[in-house]
């Protein structure tokens, strides 16, 4: 009779999920040896071939796939288990994993956060700053501030702020030659609607630099790369660019705080939250790109 294990189940969900190997061990916070020497025994208990090695790196087989989709069940109770046995916890300290877009993580979530972990020294907050929607369901964060509104029907979100958008670019590149203009824009899995605002606005400009991140842009901006579509938030601190227009040309986003409905409940998540909501309060002015 074979045997799998939970564990092994979720190493299997991992690789599935993610892009390599390496990605998936990063996921599961171990190591890349780690997870390929549990695949290895895996296969050997269960007699059936789970890796391929492909050009990206190894994946998973159609076995090794369809037995991942099988163990997702088996994930859905395990977390709501999990998620059922912390939302009483009503204890001050523990864990608590936040996730957020760069910009808004760096800028406003990271002192506020760190100020109040100072206030309880039990408590450890972990920022993850990743543009891709992390799963609440699937525990891969407790709580999410996000710009756009929460799809998982197991969460519940407040809308706490907007974040507007302009141009800027900085003096030197305003003051040299422009024709064409070059552009510094978003690049997957961040680019959206704004960035197709960026294109339209000036068509024909050559995009002389595409990234994820939004703190990037910025720094490409001050060092005259070329003009940046930027939350008014992060342009308006950077003292080497200048806006080129008011907010209000691109719709604003709006800033949500997101949690799952088991945890609302959990003593320290709920005290993350609501010193989240304040601290985006308090920001709401410069997110909203207010002059300074």
């Amino acid at each position: 009779m074979h045997n799998m294990n939970w564990d092994d189940a979720r190493i299997l969900l991992a690789v599935r999920r993610s892009r390599n190997v390496s990605e998936a061990a990063r996921a599961l916070g171990v190591s890349h040896t780690t997870v390929a020497r549990r695949l290895e025994a895996l296969q050997r208990s269960l007699e059936v071939r789970l890796l391929e090695r492909t050009p990206e790196g190894p994946r998973l087989t159609a076995e090794g796939a369809e037995l991942a989709r099988l163990a997702e069940p088996m994930e859905s109770a395990a977390d709501q288990m999990l998620r059922r046995l912390a939302g009483s916890e009503q204890r001050l300290s523990g864990r608590v994993r936040v996730t957020a877009t760069e910009a808004l993580g760096a800028r406003v979530l990271a002192p506020a956060l760190a100020e109040l972990a100072g206030r309880h020294p039990g408590l450890t907050v972990e920022l993850v700053l990743d543009p891709r929607a992390l799963s609440l369901a699937r525990r891969e964060a407790d709580l999410a501030v996000r710009l756009s509104r929460p799809k998982e029907k197991s969460t519940v979100g407040r809308r706490v702020a907007q974040v507007a958008y302009a141009t800027y670019a900085s003096p030197g590149y305003l003051r040299g030659p422009r024709s064409p203009e070059r552009l510094l824009a978003y690049d997957a899995p961040v680019a959206g609607e704004e960035t197709e605002w960026l294109f339209h606005r000036f068509a024909g400009a050559l995009v002389a630099l595409r990234t994820a991140s939004t703190l990037a842009l910025a720094s490409a901006a001050v060092g005259g790369g070329g003009i940046a579509l930027l939350p008014c938030f992060v342009g308006d601190a950077e003292r080497g660019l200048r806006r080129l227009g008011a907010p209000g040309e691109v719709a604003p986003s709006d800033v949500w705080l997101v949690i799952h409905r088991d945890l609302r409940r959990n003593a320290r998540t709920a005290a993350v939250a609501e010193h989240l909501v304040a601290a985006l309060r308090r920001a709401a002015p410069a997110l909203a790109g207010a002059a300074s």
